[in-house]
């Protein structure tokens, strides 16, 4: 709509005084918050792993964790004017621990989760349960859980933390909190004593013993742990993961993530946090999906093979432990370039975030170059509901 020259007049005559009184006119900035699609500003990128790795022993060789809390190198997409983001709504980092150290126990807002990709012997404690990893073991500590970190091995290990700390800020709701205390019956005054890693309360594999059993939960109460909307479940290992894919790869499977599984929580089936989903997918050899795009940004680490993703005609060639992020709304597939072996993708989507606020919407691009609408936008018809006596 184009806004006449004296209407433009008044309306400079009267910047002065909104400018005063904090306020501005809407139709200067119209064009900037009502456009027809999201405006790009995290781009496709891809990290590689042989170039990133070396850079936490040489950023942090012979520091200590007792002055750093964390041996950790954040990922930042070049879109985002250096700010510590892979995506818009996504934080990813790696973090080497030596043998023997301790990260002391704390909780944050946030919604976090570690991937293992190195070593072994690393583990996170969560709600009193030490969860060990192990190569492509999950664990999540969710927002409010005390965690804290360690490595028992006798080489250093490395994972990958994925947490929503972008939509913390967002709502500017980022809190940390670092002292922990215990009740000790040894105490004799019986006042809670402040420690520096959590007292270990429930038995080794406690996640799989659990809720290892697909469609099998205990009624007890030990499966109601943490008071968050999360899921009791904190520890996904690897073997179960990679044994379910390999038994689907006969399916036929999506035709834009190939064979694709969730990390879901087992007493209701929602994503792990409100906030994030967890996944893992196989493509079979030479496999190449279809092209679709949708609003949720997505962050993807290489657990097996090779292949590339082209995101907006960009190839992100790819191999074994490369972490690479396709952002919100950016066409995409995926192309196993290896035949006769599987490539495995772990990814982490900000889409059950987006499913609540009812932003999410998915699109596919036919053959013909037509768009389809996979998850459209909420299709309010007047006729129709009239019709309908609604």
């Amino acid at each position: 709509m184009e806004i006449s020259a004296a209407t433009r007049a008044r309306l400079d005559g009267v910047k002065d005084g909104l400018d005063r009184n904090n306020l501005v006119d809407f139709a200067i900035v119209q064009q900037e918050l009502e456009i027809p699609e999201p405006r790009p500003q995290a781009v496709p990128h891809l990290w590689r792993w042989d170039a990133v790795k070396p850079w936490l022993a040489q950023a942090y060789e012979g520091v200590s964790l007792e002055e750093v809390h964390r041996r950790t190198l954040a990922f930042r997409n070049p879109g985002l004017g250096g700010r510590p983001f892979a995506a818009t709504s996504l934080f990813m980092s790696i973090s080497m621990y030596f043998p023997g150290d301790e990260a002391g126990v704390h909780r944050h807002m946030a919604s976090a989760s570690r991937f293992l990709l190195e070593g072994a012997g690393g583990f996170t404690t969560v709600g009193g349960e030490k969860c060990v990893l192990e190569r492509g073991d999950l664990v999540i500590t969710p927002n409010g859980q005390w965690h804290d970190h360690g490595n028992d091995g006798d080489e250093p290990i490395v994972w990958v933390n994925v947490l929503d700390i972008p939509m913390t800020e967002f709502f500017n709701a980022v809190m940390t909190e670092w002292d922990y205390y215990e009740t000790d019956a040894a105490s004799n005054s019986g006042e809670p004593i402040k420690k520096k890693m959590q007292t270990i309360s429930a038995p080794r594999d406690y996640s799989r013993l659990l809720f290892g059993s697909g469609g099998i939960v205990p009624r007890f109460g030990p499966e109601r742990r943490g008071e968050g909307a999360h899921s009791p479940m904190f520890l996904y290992k690897w073997e179960d993961t990679a044994t379910t894919l390999r038994a689907l790869r006969g399916e036929a499977g999506s035709p834009f993530d190939g064979i694709l599984v969730e990390y879901t929580d087992p007493l209701t089936g929602a994503s792990v946090v409100p906030t994030l989903s967890f996944n893992a997918q196989l493509l079979r050899p030479g496999e190449e999906t279809r092209t679709h795009r949708h609003t949720a940004s997505a962050i993807y680490c290489v657990l097996e093979g090779e292949g590339y993703t082209e995101v907006d005609g960009k190839r992100l060639d790819w191999a074994e432990n490369d972490l690479f992020v396709v952002p919100g709304w950016s066409w995409h597939r995926h192309v196993n370039t290896r035949p006769g072996k599987d490539a495995v993708l772990y990814t982490v989507t900000d889409r059950p975030a987006q499913e609540k606020l009812g932003y999410y919407r998915e699109q596919a691009k036919l053959a013909g170059g037509e768009i389809a609408e996979v998850a459209p936008w909420p299709n309010f018809d007047p006729e129709r509901r009239a019709s309908a006596g609604l």
